[in-house]
């Protein structure tokens, strides 16, 4: 073999090591993340990002039925004007739901304000026409207060111990407001979860003595988490 045909087959070899490089050959056996290939997109306008406690993560992620723990995350960052659009590509199969949510650290679902059903093959497009809230407070008020409180507190004209959980009323009710139980503390002291009632009275059995042990209400620690985090980052609204 002479000179010229060796110098052929060696540039030959570069050519192709270097189209290997840049991917251009054999892409069919380039190893690919793990996922069916699927893709959602999320178009939405968000407010209250900035509330969170250190730890959550507004995100777009992907579920699996009976799973609260996200298969698939990807944080999502609104810009100067809340504005979100973005894509999550590589969803693996087993993912049947795709929700705008916070996550904790864990990657387990928090809270959820958008969601849409994997079905087929085609992109999920999840897409909000009106101004999403996904402020801590208003997670707190959707989640906790509307669905376990309002119905002793503020329900029916009803406020027991004086105090309204409804919507609208109750940020003004309980933070920085003495308990009427226990006048020397604050039902929701900034920054301090320890020494707020609202908190201790859900985790604890402090109020057994009042005729209601309140802390049967939230026995899901990550609904407490929730409300801790809240106060402990100064009660963000």
């Amino acid at each position: 073999m002479g000179y010229k045909t060796t110098g052929l087959l060696f540039m030959s070899f570069l050519a192709v090591m270097a189209s290997c490089d840049e991917g251009r050959l054999y892409d069919d056996y380039i190893p690919q993340e793990n996922g069916n290939g699927l893709t959602a997109r999320l178009t939405a306008t968000v407010e209250g990002t900035g509330t969170w406690a250190e730890g959550y993560s507004l995100s777009l992620a992907g579920f699996a039925e009976g799973n609260e723990y996200a298969l698939i995350s990807k944080a999502a960052e609104p810009d100067a004007d809340g504005r979100i659009d973005m894509v999550l590509s590589s969803i693996p199969a087993e993912v049947t739901s795709v929700e705008l949510c916070v996550t904790d650290r864990l990657r387990r679902r928090t809270a959820t304000f958008l969601s849409a059903p994997v079905a087929g093959d085609d992109t999920i497009r999840i897409t909000a026409d009106e101004m999403t809230d996904v402020s801590m407070y208003r997670v707190i008020q959707r989640d906790i207060l509307n669905t376990t409180c309002t119905q002793c507190h503020g329900g029916s004209n009803h406020a027991a111990g004086g105090l309204s959980l409804i919507e609208g009323k109750s940020y003004g009710e309980t933070v920085g407001v003495p308990s009427v139980k226990d006048p020397d503390r604050l039902r929701a002291m900034p920054g301090a979860s320890g020494e707020s009632v609202l908190y201790r009275i859900l985790s604890t059995d402090e109020s057994a003595g009042w005729r209601y042990d309140h802390s049967v209400e939230i026995p899901d620690s990550k609904r407490l988490d929730v409300i801790k985090n809240w106060i402990d980052s100064g009660c963000p609204r």
